[in-house]
């Protein structure tokens, strides 16, 4: 630890400022960015319950040509409510390897590649009438806030 104290001062003489505006951004746009949609996906799920679960039923009826069942329709919304945390923890045991192999910086631009896709499956499932993208975009968003 003593030996930290010259170094330290050594740098602050050469009057070199190491806190940047650009690095000051940075960090502050990956940290808010990571946590923003962390926490974001983890609660948007709830406000349009009633759409997705309405999407679930209509989707069921064009495939099998009957209503879905009570039980099935609870066992589908906590099934694409519970994703999440499935892929959460399976991006919390991959991210410790994918920090040792690709380093911190490129992890973090790669975690971006999930959550892309992730949005995209979600995004597309209305339109292609595929209920199984919401629950897949559901666990790979969740390994994207697991790797947070």
């Amino acid at each position: 630890m003593a030996n930290l104290v010259p170094l330290v001062a050594a740098r602050s003489q050469r009057g070199r400022n190491d806190w940047s505006i650009s690095l000051i951004t940075a960090s502050l746009a990956g940290a808010f960015g990571s946590s923003f949609l962390y926490g974001y996906n983890l609660s948007v799920v709830n406000a349009p319950t009633v759409f997705i679960k309405k999407f679930y039923n209509e989707t069921w009826e064009r495939r099998y040509n009957q209503s879905i069942t009570e039980q099935s329709l609870t066992l589908l919304w906590t099934l694409s409510v519970s994703i999440f945390a499935v892929g959460g923890l399976l991006g919390a045991l991959i991210v410790t390897p994918a920090v040792k192999y690709f380093g911190r910086k490129r992890t973090l631009l790669l975690n971006n590649v999930f959550a892309i896709v992730a949005a995209l499956f979600m995004a597309f499932s209305l339109l292609a009438g595929i209920l199984e993208m919401i629950i897949l975009g559901r666990f790979i968003m969740g390994i994207d806030g697991g790797m947070i």
